[in-house]
């Protein structure tokens, strides 16, 4: 453990990992990923409708994250740009899923994935949570993305901007809107 990972000194940023790892340092690279790799899952967690297909597409992101560290600004903020590449991750498997069941081959997936039911996965099927979550899914992308870095990864307007290349403004009034549309959903579900 190093002085810094041990409480005895600063933490060593984002970006000096990333200058490290561009470097050939896989275990700097390491380090950033499990900084960073439960802000990673939970946002794809409640981009893809399980846990699995959410598991898998986080790896697919670390691999182009360790691919694209070349393209890394690092005057900008890491999971910011990691965000991003999840984001594009989660849209390409969407875009999978849609061919497939366009071809009829979607269910065939759907029946080889595990359906045993995990402890976290029994807390959250508890009516509400489970209501929230679908409602959560079921706002356009354009919507769900900025609640959801608000909202879970408690990022401001302006880093969400940078993700989702738009201003700061645009992104407070999507994550209102967002809020918006839940609580009218809310209120007439019930």
């Amino acid at each position: 453990m190093s002085k810094a990972e041990s409480g005895n000194g600063p933490a060593v940023s984002d970006a000096d990992l990333a200058d490290r790892a561009r470097s050939g340092d896989n275990a700097a690279f390491g380090q950033l990923i499990r900084r960073h790799q439960d802000a990673i899952f939970r946002f794809l967690s409640h981009q893809v409708s399980n846990r699995a297909d959410a598991s898998d597409i986080a790896q697919e992101t670390f691999v182009a994250l360790f691919r694209s560290l070349d393209r890394y600004d690092t005057g900008r903020p890491f999971l910011a740009w990691a965000f991003v590449i999840a984001r594009n991750k989660a849209r390409d498997h969407h875009r999978r899923r849609t061919a497939l069941r366009w071809v009829g081959v979607d269910d065939q997936y759907d029946r080889m994935a595990s359906q045993a039911p995990d402890p976290e996965r029994e807390v959250a099927d508890r009516d509400e949570l489970s209501q929230v979550e679908r409602l959560i899914r079921a706002l356009p992308e354009g919507l769900r993305t900025p609640l959801l870095l608000s909202a879970m990864e408690g990022m401001s307007h302006e880093e969400i901007g940078a993700v989702m290349d738009m201003s700061a403004k645009a992104v407070e009034v999507r994550v209102y809107r967002a809020r918006k549309s839940l609580k009218t959903q809310l209120s007439r579900e019930g």
